[in-house]
């Protein structure tokens, strides 16, 4: 999975959690840097050391690279793809990003989810998609099942301050995704508790 592909996978989770049918809305660009893909809250599920990255990221999203999302006005997608192209971008804020969008492309939705979770989103048409036609996050903490809150994006449990994205593998301690069946840094198979806490 490439960095990007990351970036879009995390705001796609992040806006379904949120409220369903807004993937089927124009999503305005400071909602996603304030509210639903803050760099803050989202900076180790996305693997980031430092603000820039996460701008980079944004620019090149926003850009229309890879083809995950349409940007309204055509005008900050042009921009965004110069400073792409550039030896020196410039990553301190997209003119015209308060009154810009972006459209998630359906087809990059099938491309990173699949095509029986997208095609349950099509079906639901603008009032949105079931809360299981993409993996959530889970109702309860996977690691001391505390009940998470479900009006937001979650990354973290309220209570033991751990991921609720990742669980640690069992034989190694490395980060899992939740539902793997075998860690990818040791080859050991999970346990019931791992496979089942998406």
């Amino acid at each position: 999975m490439t960095d990007l592909e990351r970036f879009f996978e995390r705001l796609a989770r992040n806006v379904i959690a949120l409220d369903p049918a807004r993937v089927n809305q124009p999503i305005p660009i400071m909602d996603i840097k304030q509210q639903i893909l803050p760099y803050r809250t989202n900076r180790r599920a996305l693997a980031l050391e430092s603000n820039d990255e996460y701008e980079e990221l944004l620019i090149r999203l926003v850009g229309e690279e890879g083809g995950y999302v349409k940007t309204e006005p055509p005008e900050v997608a042009e921009w965004c793809q110069r400073q792409v192209a550039s030896l020196t971008p410039d990553l301190s804020g997209i003119p015209g990003q308060a009154s810009a969008v972006l459209v998630i492309n359906p087809e990059a939705m099938v491309r990173v989810f699949g095509e029986d979770a997208v095609a349950e989103l099509v079906q639901a048409g603008p009032e949105g998609l079931s809360a299981g036609a993409l993996a959530l996050p889970p109702e309860k903490c996977p690691h001391c099942d505390t009940a998470l809150p479900r009006e937001r994006a979650i990354n973290f449990c309220q209570a033991c301050g751990r991921s609720v994205i990742m669980v640690p593998c069992d034989h190694c301690g490395a980060d899992m995704e939740p539902g793997w069946r075998f860690c990818v840094s040791c080859g050991q198979e999970t346990t019931e508790t791992s496979q089942g806490a998406h």
